[in-house]
């Protein structure tokens, strides 16, 4: 059977509303069902490219202690297909281009992906034709699911409205995103994230009828020659170009000499019905939704292209900038640890204001919660008398109207540059607070930038260097021992050393320990993590050799994070008040004190007494929590040397990987 004549026969299938069964395996649409064909007819090279090069970028790893987390036990085969077949329209009167669409998303989706479809008139508004797609999810890592907030054991459901009559020329509107299972609330549940992919797609790719009837012609001989693609005086001399076999050499010429002779719009026409091409597999492909061209094609239609769309994405959604699309992971690496946003500045500036806006974005894009702290931590490292040695990474701030210059860098003026990035920092705390921002016509973008023109791309750049996945701990779960308010919850840090970490304590288990150090140093330590050589030991000294040197006691941790010079005022045995409510620029004097997970084994720590211990390996001690305290700490007897106390925190640790995505 031909492609075309596959096409037709589907066609009729839908308006005579009939229910056919292909290989035991039915697909129920409010007319019945679509008798599938063989899915190597009607798939072009284009097509075989796309689908050959779907790339798996997430890593199938368990993140820390989330062992109790349900694995996917579902398959494409076991998955189950919800009837949602409704009492037969004979007359539905649909636009010709958006029936060969519904068609068209039969045939050429596979259906190990597409779970099933339909489509039925809205029962509030009889002009609007709504078309419901289901997805497999089963493919969806574990972890990536969990930050995604999305469940891998169930379908995921789209419906949307479009005119019946007008089609594209009216506006697609994305009504409902969501999943029902057992797992949710009520058996039903909206998918914010996904949603915001889906409702990104039919607003941003903005596909017009001309460029859909003319995209589908390139397939289709018939549509080609009945399009007025060309001026009557020139249709017959380019009867040739539009017949059966497409020369695209011809072609080619015809667009150029069409934009020679000023007529770019018949030349786009002319480019438009270009057959698909096989692309060479190196292609670094990815779908940018600013710019059209990085589309699936529209050779099929538009249900045909957001399907292919909407899958590639939820096998990439850690390794796509949420965004735009744009690849962020390059695909050998596959690092992919949480949701990204890609180094563009407009991509930035717009999640950054969708995060403060409840435009949904997952949590863990941004660790938005610890941004002021960030700020306070970097102002405190470029201020030291230590800065040349501390300020680390150094900062590089992009010029925000020439993203291909740079206006700071470590290679530049230092002395210079120091001064500059000592006045935006200041300028930046004239805000108060990045994380309590809120405002209705401005952007956090243009708010920063009336604070200092450079103010944005420092913060670009602060938010973008931080590696760390940071959560506040929820009141309900915080550790009352260490008394205070701001604690956060490190998730994880860089993906190879995780993996190789949870594999050692899996063999030989964890130990825990605190880790003290003065706040100008912790900018370097969010950034490249525990390091020898680093932090407390080059302030401290290293009385016992080597080593990053941690403690199973808070309170001998705590006579590490004494202040520099610049803030003998307010020393560390200053009087804390647990109790008052301090928002982190309304001083900016902090102590910070990190509890770690070690490996347990003699050979990764030594102890040279009851509180001092020191690690030999940076790989083999991982930070889990970080505590902050304005003005100084309380002396806390704590100790996490024994196992009631570890217990405790792999508990929380566990609860915390669960809740924290």
């Amino acid at each position: 059977m031909s492609s075309t004549a596959a096409n037709e026969n589907c066609a009729q299938n839908f308006v005579n509303n009939i229910l056919v069964s292909s290989n035991d395996e039915q697909i129920h649409g409010s007319e019945g069902a679509i008798d599938e064909v063989e899915q190597d007819e009607g798939i072009t090279n284009e097509d075989q490219y796309e689908e050959d090069d779907e790339i798996y970028d997430e890593p199938h790893l368990d993140d820390d202690d989330d062992e109790a987390l349900t694995q996917n036990s579902a398959t494409n085969e076991t998955n189950s297909v919800p009837n949602t077949t409704t009492s037969a329209h004979p007359d539905y009167d649909l636009h010709p281009l958006l029936l060969d669409d519904i068609s068209d998303m039969f045939t050429q989706v596979p259906s190990k992906e597409l779970a099933g479809a339909s489509y039925q008139i809205d029962t509030e508004n009889p002009r609007l034709l709504r078309v419901i797609f289901q997805f497999f999810t089963d493919f969806i890592e574990g972890e990536t699911a969990c930050q995604w907030q999305i469940c891998n054991k169930t379908l995921l459901t789209c419906h949307i409205l479009v005119h019946r009559k007008f089609y594209l020329e009216e506006k697609v509107t994305v009504e409902h995103v969501f999943q029902t299972c057992s797992c949710h609330p009520a058996y039903a549940c909206k998918v914010p994230f996904i949603e915001r992919l889906v409702r990104d797609f039919f607003e941003k790719a903005a596909i017009t009828m001309e460029r859909l009837a003319y995209s589908r012609a390139a397939l289709n001989s018939k549509l080609r020659l009945n399009l007025e693609i060309l001026p009557k005086f020139k249709q017959e001399s380019y009867r040739e170009l539009l017949g059966d076999v497409v020369d695209e050499t011809l072609l080619n010429d015809s667009v150029a000499n069409e934009i020679l002779d000023n007529e770019k719009r018949v030349a786009r026409k002319l480019e438009l019905i270009k057959a698909p091409r096989i692309q060479p597999l190196d292609v670094d492909q990815h779908y940018d939704l600013l710019d059209e061209k990085h589309l699936p094609s529209l050779y099929h239609g538009h249900f045909v292209q957001f399907c292919k769309y909407i899958i590639y994405r939820l096998k990439n959604l850690n390794t796509l900038c949420v965004m735009c699309g744009k690849r962020t992971i390059d695909r050998d690496t596959k690092k992919a640890l949480k949701p990204t946003i890609c180094s563009d500045y407009e991509c930035f500036s717009n999640a950054m204001d969708s995060k403060f806006r409840n435009d949904p974005l997952p949590p863990s894009i941004f660790s938005i919660e610890i941004a002021d702290f960030l700020l306070l931590l970097v102002s405190t490292a470029i201020r030291s008398d230590r800065h040349a040695l501390i300020l680390d990474p150094y900062p590089r701030l992009i010029n925000p109207y020439n993203t291909s210059t740079t206006l700071i860098d470590e290679n530049g003026n230092k002395d210079g540059n120091l001064v500059i990035l000592r006045q935006i920092v200041d300028d930046i705390m004239k805000m108060k607070s990045i994380t309590q921002y809120e405002a209705v016509k401005i952007s956090l973008r243009s708010m920063l930038e009336l604070k200092h023109p450079w103010a944005f791309s420092f913060f670009h750049w602060l938010m973008g260097t931080n590696r760390y996945h940071f959560s506040r701990i929820p009141e309900e779960h915080q550790l009352k021992q260490v008394q205070t308010e701001h604690q956060y919850f490190i998730k994880h840090e860089d993906m190879t050393k995780h993996v190789n970490f949870k594999n050692l304590r899996a063999q030989v288990g964890s130990i825990f320990a605190f880790h003290g150090s003065p706040q100008e140093n912790w900018h370097s330590i969010l950034r490249s993590g525990l390091q020898i050589g680093k932090g407390g030991y080059l302030l401290n000294g290293a009385a016992y050799g080597a080593g990053i040197y941690v403690s199973p006691s808070f309170e001998f941790s705590a006579s590490y994070v004494r202040p520099r010079t610049m803030y003998r005022n307010n020393p560390y045995t200053s009087t804390y008040d647990p109790e008052e409510k301090i928002q982190p620029l309304d001083q900016q004097n902090w102590s910070c004190i990190a509890l770690c997970e070690i490996i347990n084994s003699p050979e990764v720590y030594k102890k040279h007494s009851t509180e001092i211990w020191t690690i030999q390996d940076p790989n083999l001690i991982c930070t889990r929590f970080i505590f902050f305290y304005p003005s100084g700490l309380h002396s806390l007897h704590f100790r996490v040397d024994s196992e009631e106390a570890a217990t405790s925190i792999r508990k929380l640790i566990h609860t915390l990987n669960n809740i924290a995505c």
